[in-house]
């Protein structure tokens, strides 16, 4: 019975001690997770405290930037004039809120130019591969000149031919 007894109390005071080491280690890392939360509230508020320091010298520098407008640089807000010309346009513009301007993209392709008819003298070639894009309707494409550079209209299979770095005939 004694050894019984004897086994009993070891069991028991080995889960004491096990239970209260767990309760101690549960305890320590909710202290840990505590302090790491307070660890980061600690830099986002050294962050806030940075940006509302440079807010601060940025408005403390307004006045003497103002002096330099007027002294040097003398610029204006812009006036509603610059932009719209009437109240009108300002009212149709106000009304049309969804009618925003069309943006169209350009994009280039590797696809081999034909070449085209020859530009009227009056006219300035575009450079080759540019294309111009509007807010307005669709522009036609603009015309190129044609090559006449012989070796930009050699066929791929003629142009290791033409090459005088082959040390051919």
């Amino acid at each position: 019975m004694r050894q019984y007894l004897s086994a009993m109390l070891w069991i028991t005071a080995t889960t004491v001690i096990v239970a209260s080491a767990q309760v101690i280690t549960t305890r320590a890392a909710a202290e840990r997770r505590a302090v790491t939360r307070l660890n980061i509230e600690l830099v986002d508020n050294k962050v806030r405290i940075r940006e509302l320091e440079a807010e601060l010298r940025t408005r403390a520098g307004m006045p003497e930037m103002e002096r330099w407008n007027a002294a040097v640089f003398q610029m204006a807000a812009p006036q509603s004039a610059q932009i719209l010309r009437s109240p009108v346009q300002l009212a149709a513009f106000a009304a049309r809120p969804e009618a925003l301007p069309r943006v169209q993209m350009a994009v280039a392709s590797d696809a081999p130019l034909a070449p085209a008819a020859p530009l009227a003298p009056a006219a300035t070639p575009a450079a080759p591969g540019v294309v111009k894009a509007s807010f307005g309707a669709p522009a036609a494409a603009p015309a190129l000149p044609a090559a006449t550079d012989p070796d930009l209209m050699a066929e791929p299979d003629d142009a290791a031919a033409a090459d005088p770095r082959e040390g051919g005939d």
